[in-house]
């Protein structure tokens, strides 16, 4: 019987272009566009592959799919967990090295956090992507005046400090994917901007590096489960991972390194639906 294969999306953007063509090599391909869907329900799907951009339509998608019974990649906890940079921190702070970090509840206490760790420093909300709303803090009046304004916005996970040491980077960092465990590709990421971001103008080149991929399967073994693109700086203490996207971008990473990603993605997903 041939694999009924779900896409959930937002737009169709390259990367679903790129899994729909790869995902009809395997079965029948159903594209589940967010505005057309609803719960409880249960799509005609043997699994689905989760690619909604909002990091909240994400998990809540997923979710709902697997209270469905359906499976999916990544799954609801994988999504939650790697999608929110407090939590992978806290996860991947025992596998790997990471930067300097912290996470204050107040803005008293993220002034004392910040002094342990040292300015510069960075200021990211716990969610998020394409380094939206990430601010370098160079001193104390800076950060002040920063947790005055994020106090004030709407989004109560606005209000959980998530500090990171500031890394000076060589121009660069480096970009990998680990599927289901296996190492899959790994591109340095270029930029003029301090944030490298390929969303916002960052050039990809191939990294073929023996200690990035062993720092990366590592990474992803914080979760042991799913598809994950791992950010990576070069330092002066060496590699340290930066974060983890549940729901990565990887058009640019197919383009620098020639491995069909979205072939790989499938391959796992169809393994997913399968068990």
């Amino acid at each position: 019987m041939s694999m009924r294969i779900g896409i959930s999306y937002s737009i169709l953007r390259e990367e679903e272009r790129l899994l729909k063509r790869a995902a009809g090599q395997f079965g029948d391909v159903v594209m589940l566009h967010e505005g057309e869907l609803s719960f409880p329900s249960r799509p005609d799907v043997d699994v689905v592959i989760i690619r909604n951009m909002s990091h909240f339509k994400a998990l809540y998608t997923a979710k709902m799919l697997e209270e469905e019974g359906i499976p999916t990649v990544n799954p609801s906890w994988v999504i939650w967990e790697a999608g929110d940079k407090a939590l992978a921190t806290a996860r991947l702070s025992k596998k790997v090295p990471v930067p300097r970090w912290g996470v204050a509840l107040d803005g008293e206490e993220a002034l004392r956090l910040a002094k342990k760790i040292g300015y510069p420093l960075v200021l990211k909300p716990v969610f998020g992507s394409w380094g939206r709303l990430i601010a370098k803090v160079n001193d104390e009046d800076s950060l002040e005046a920063l947790v005055e304004h994020r106090k004030y916005m709407g989004n109560p996970l606005y209000r959980i400090l998530y500090l990171q040491e500031y890394v000076e980077k060589p121009g660069r960092d480096i970009r990998a994917i680990v599927i289901g465990g296996e190492f899959v590709a790994a591109m340095y990421r270029y930029s003029d901007d301090w944030i490298t971001n390929a969303a916002r103008g960052g050039r990809g080149e191939p990294c073929s590096d023996p200690e990035v991929e062993e720092l990366s399967v590592r990474a992803w073994e914080a979760f042991g489960e799913g598809a994950l693109a791992i950010d990576i700086f070069e330092s002066g203490r060496g590699l340290l991972v930066n974060e983890v996207n549940p729901t990565m971008e990887f058009k640019t990473a197919t383009r620098a390194t020639g491995v069909d990603i979205a072939k790989k993605l499938v391959e796992y997903a169809v393994e997913i639906g399968k068990r």
